[in-house]
């Protein structure tokens, strides 16, 4: 017995768990993120300024079906578009202390906020759909805060609810993960921004900063009226056929497009 009691004695004088992280190397929490396509987003894209594509990027988007093939996406990253009105993060935390690591905000922190970009729109529209998520952000406040994603009824979609973190943390033990689906919309501006996660290690607070690769992560709101085609502002429009090819119809050009302004 008393050998016992002199063998759990360090548990009762010191927190072990706290002692072990304290020497313990590398990141309290390690993040992976990735942009996600959901269903009632579409795939939407605006470049700053006018942005002649190609040949090589006109003629793939000439092609039967390219709105859908695996690179469109890339393809169009790699000439400078960015998401329109809405864009979707999967956020993988994984822990890596024997304490337990609580994640109590995750905010955007704005890096730039200005009009809506008006240069190249590509019209790829939602083909509707009612995806499951569990954050979002609406980056036209001042200081956008993390709020549960429900289900609006009324509008058919999805609207931002309550407090995320109102009642609630995101728990990660050791080695644990926790995805969290993070949608941020802005219906007014152009916004780059990066999330900053604040969590608690014992009775430290700290903090990671998610991001695209180094870069901010961008969104830009549409530019000109709510019909994006008929009372748009963009300086080149390429809109979505029947056969999911793209055409452009701003500047009129002299190919035909089946598209009809209906």
């Amino acid at each position: 017995m008393i050998t016992g009691g002199i063998m759990a004695l360090p548990g009762q004088l010191f927190n072990v768990p706290s002692l072990k992280d304290d020497i313990r190397s590398g990141p309290d929490v390690s993040v992976a993120v990735a942009k996600v396509q959901l269903d009632d987003e579409g795939m939407s894209r605006v470049t700053r300024k006018d942005h002649r594509p190609s040949t090589s990027l006109r003629r793939f988007l000439a092609q039967r079906g390219a709105a859908s093939a695996p690179d469109f996406d890339q393809r169009l990253q790699s000439v400078g578009a960015v998401n329109l009105e809405r864009l979707t993060l999967r956020v993988v935390f994984t822990g890596h202390r024997n304490q337990t690591v609580n994640i109590v905000n995750i905010q955007p922190e704005i890096v730039e906020r200005g009009a809506p970009w008006s240069g190249t729109l590509f019209s790829v529209p939602s083909q509707a759909g009612s995806p499951t998520m569990n954050m979002m952000f609406d980056l036209d406040r001042p200081r956008p805060v993390a709020r549960k994603a429900t289900f609006d009824e009324e509008k058919g979609g999805i609207a931002p609810g309550g407090p995320f973190f109102g009642e609630q943390t995101i728990t990660l033990k050791d080695t644990g993960q926790q995805v969290v689906l993070v949608r941020a919309e802005t219906a007014r501006h152009y916004v780059a921004f990066r999330l900053k996660a604040t969590y608690m290690l014992g009775d430290r607070t700290r903090s990671v900063t998610i991001d695209d690769h180094g870069e901010p992560f961008q969104v830009s709101a549409v530019s000109g009226g709510p019909d994006r085609l008929k009372d748009a502002k963009y300086r080149r429009i390429f809109v979505l056929e029947n056969d999911f090819s793209l055409c452009q119809i701003v500047p009129v050009t002299a190919s035909a497009c089946e598209y009809q302004g209906s």
